[in-house]
């Protein structure tokens, strides 16, 4: 009987795994046959570096699905809290966000069988581990600061160069900033005030020497960019409000006048704040498609920059280098009060800070004072100008911290009290101490204005 039964299962095993195969084949299939949207397809990479599976499709893609609803699911779940517990690991040891391009990497280690603590060891042993420690040592022997948590996005530009320790200290030596300024295209009059579609600018607040202008107006944009040009600002960060019409026409008369300076500029996207990452993506494209092609166009380490404020940059456009600039009441990394995981991810940068501001990926913010108890918000803040004394001492930190970028807010934000164009009320003083400052900058050194 036995040697009977080896017979029969030699003749049927290869009838058996014909029939099986497709069957096989059929199962995993069906494992990724219903086809996910955009927007879930999106979330689930941006959360948990993989796309979603058939029942996850039947469950979100059933019906209407906000991403507040979405995304914490995502995030709580066993599987959320393994990938955070890891793209942590990530974040601490080599200083980068695995979820940008790594996820094959980053989902071995999900679904292997070792803890957080076993792939940090196994990580930290990496000659990617070595090379991160000796240029963080590098930043701190050049710069006085650790760029370890509050910098990964500076250190990870150096680790990924190909020259060596020496060469990467000789050049962070030399490092001199370039200075950025936000700058607002929303105003005009409205039922007898000045402003924009959502609020009107106060009586009291000061005046611009140029009048209650309009921001389509070629006249006064030419002003504006010929004092910017002359106190040596190097770019201009063209806020538009994405679902605005009249914002990306200003927008576009504001860089059909660059040619005339040497001036660069790089768009900010407001206004998107919990869209889904679908609609944000699909916003970027289009101010990819308009503006980055500009002979004047802003771009940060080789690729034009596009930002969004206050928006989760949760999805990929290739050929840009994508920011996320915020507020937020603390940006240490481990109790950023922006990012729910409380991490500061490389992508993101300072708005503004009081003083004395941090150095965030790269950037150290300025601000001439900030006020916005006037405005009826829940939670209200005022910072003081002080004749200018604040503005000098954000000046002076962000020279003392030696970035790549300081960037100032803002040229003409009048609602929070931030501009430092020309008033009635303070003339040109704050161009002529921006000057003062970022000729420091443009030369590497420091001192009063």
């Amino acid at each position: 009987m036995s040697r009977i039964f080896k017979i029969v299962l030699i003749i049927l095993a290869p009838v058996v795994a014909g029939l099986v195969a497709p069957l096989w084949g059929r199962a995993r299939e069906a494992h990724t046959r219903i086809p996910a949207s955009q927007a879930l397809t999106q979330a689930y990479m941006g959360t948990l570096c993989r796309p979603p599976d058939d029942l996850e499709v039947l469950r979100w893609d059933s019906r209407p699905f906000e991403n507040q609803e979405l995304l914490p699911a995502l995030e709580l779940s066993p599987e959320g809290r393994k990938v955070n517990e890891i793209r942590r690991v990530y974040l601490d040891v080599l200083r980068r966000d695995p979820i940008d391009g790594d996820c094959a990497t980053l989902r071995d280690w999900v679904e292997g069988p070792l803890d957080a603590a076993e792939v940090r060891r196994g990580i930290a042993g990496s000659s990617e581990a070595r090379r991160v420690n000796q240029v963080r040592q590098v930043f701190i022997d050049a710069l006085g600061r650790d760029p370890a948590g509050w910098d990964n996005s500076s250190l990870r530009r150096w680790v990924d160069s190909e020259l060596t320790p020496a060469e990467i200290r000789r050049r962070l030596a030399a490092l001199k900033p370039m200075v950025g300024v936000h700058y607002f295209t929303w105003y005009r009059t409205k039922d007898g005030g000045w402003g924009n579609d959502g609020t009107v600018v106060r009586d009291s607040t000061q005046k611009p020497v140029l009048g209650w202008y309009a921001s389509s107006d070629p006249v006064v944009i030419d002003v504006q960019l010929g004092q910017m040009a002359t106190a040596g600002i190097d770019f201009v960060i063209v806020h538009v409000n994405a679902e605005s019409p009249p914002g990306w026409s200003n927008a576009r008369l504001f860089f059909s006048r660059l040619g005339q300076h040497k001036l660069r500029a790089a768009v900010m996207l407001d206004g998107l704040y919990t869209r889904p990452a679908t609609l944000k993506a699909t916003w970027v494209a289009k101010a990819k498609a308009e503006f980055t092609g500009h002979a004047n166009y802003f771009f940060l380490h080789g690729k034009p920059l596009i930002m969004l404020y206050s928006a989760t940059a949760d999805f990929a456009i290739p050929g840009i280098a994508l920011r996320n600039v915020y507020w937020t009441d603390s940006y240490e990394p481990g109790k950023n009060t922006f990012n729910a995981s409380l991490v500061l991810y490389p992508h993101d940068w300072p708005f503004w800070a009081p003083s004395p501001q941090p150095a965030v990926n790269g950037v150290v913010p300025v601000v001439p004072g900030y006020i916005d108890t006037h405005l009826g918000r829940e939670r209200s803040m005022e910072h003081p100008r002080n004749d200018g004394q604040l503005y000098h001492d954000q000046w002076r930190r962000a020279l003392a911290l030696r970035p790549e970028l300081i960037v100032i807010y803002s040229w003409n934000e009048y609602f929070e009290q931030t501009a430092i164009e020309p008033t009635e009320a303070w003339g040109d003083r704050y161009l002529q101490w921006t000057a003062c400052y970022v000729a420091h900058a443009h030369r590497g050194t420091t001192g009063p204005c």
